[in-house]
């Protein structure tokens, strides 16, 4: 019976050593005999969140747990159903107030009642702050599609031109980040300053995101306007695991700050001669 017991225990440590190997993080329950999905931080990701990230070959191999509940489809489809919803959503000042309070104080529960009666995810405060701008600061990937379907701006943008995926960047939140740019987001939008969304997750450190911005076309070559290159702004930082990733891939080199304000002002002296020949001619 010992031998029994220690070979089983033996077996199953050598079956949890093979799914980590494979990347994969499961927790099993005896009673159910279903799996679920965790995140980095140990907890369960939604369905929503993984059909939403997942290939068109792999939606089909995702159970859902709940069978009462019907499948939503692919981004695009999602897209379309939101953009139908967005035109039966009524204006309701006080319930989207209520919605970006309870997005700040952390009352997902009270969110997700809010929008299922379909109160419009519009409202913005004095200090630019909106509810979608609240879901992707702190990561809440099936939130941040909830509020899309509820007329959540995309497409809105802070202080320097600074949008969505740039604070999705900072923050390392690579699933949001992916949803942000299956909804139509562009990866390579730069800032004011010239920051692409890759030059964000090289300076913080973030290589799943450096990774995934790579897969989707984003060029490592782009300076800044301080010159500085995704790779640049890594070494100057000592990130190695994204120096390792860009450093293949890349081909221009930094420039340093002398190089960078005499490259500035050769195209702002350009720009006045290019002026000066049109008032000319006018």
């Amino acid at each position: 019976m010992k031998r029994h017991c220690l070979l089983s225990n033996m077996l199953g440590l050598c079956s949890g050593a093979l799914l980590t190997a494979a990347g994969i993080t499961l927790s099993f329950n005896a009673y159910a005999k279903q799996s679920v999905f965790l995140d980095s931080n140990g907890q369960p990701i939604p369905y929503d969140v993984l059909l939403q990230l997942s290939s068109g070959t792999n939606k089909n191999k995702i159970e859902r747990k709940n069978t009462d509940s019907t499948l939503i489809g692919n981004v695009k489809s999602t897209a379309k159903a939101g953009l139908k919803s967005k035109k039966n959503l009524r204006p309701n000042p006080e319930l989207e107030e209520e919605l970006f309070h309870a997005l700040k104080a952390g009352q997902t529960q009270r969110a997700n009642q809010l929008l299922k009666m379909g109160t419009p995810a519009t409202f913005k405060n004095y200090k630019g702050e909106t509810s979608l701008g609240i879901a992707v600061s702190r990561g809440w990937a099936s939130m941040v599609i909830s509020l899309v379907e509820n007329g959540a701006d995309l497409k809105e943008e802070g202080a320097r031109g600074v949008t969505l995926l740039h604070a999705a960047s900072a923050r390392g939140m690579t699933d949001v980040a992916k949803l942000l740019v299956k909804y139509g987001l562009n990866p390579s939008q730069k800032t004011d300053i010239n920051w692409t969304p890759l030059h964000v997750a090289a300076r913080y450190g973030h290589w799943q995101l450096v990774q995934y911005f790579l897969s989707v076309g984003v060029d490592p070559d782009i300076r800044n306007s301080d010159g500085k290159t995704a790779l640049g702004l890594a070494q100057h930082l000592r990130h190695q695991g994204v120096i390792k990733i860009l450093s293949p891939v890349t081909t221009r080199r930094s420039l340093d700050f002398s190089e960078a304000r005499s490259k500035t002002k050769k195209k702002t002296s350009r720009k006045k001669k290019s002026k000066a020949k049109k008032s000319k001619r006018k």
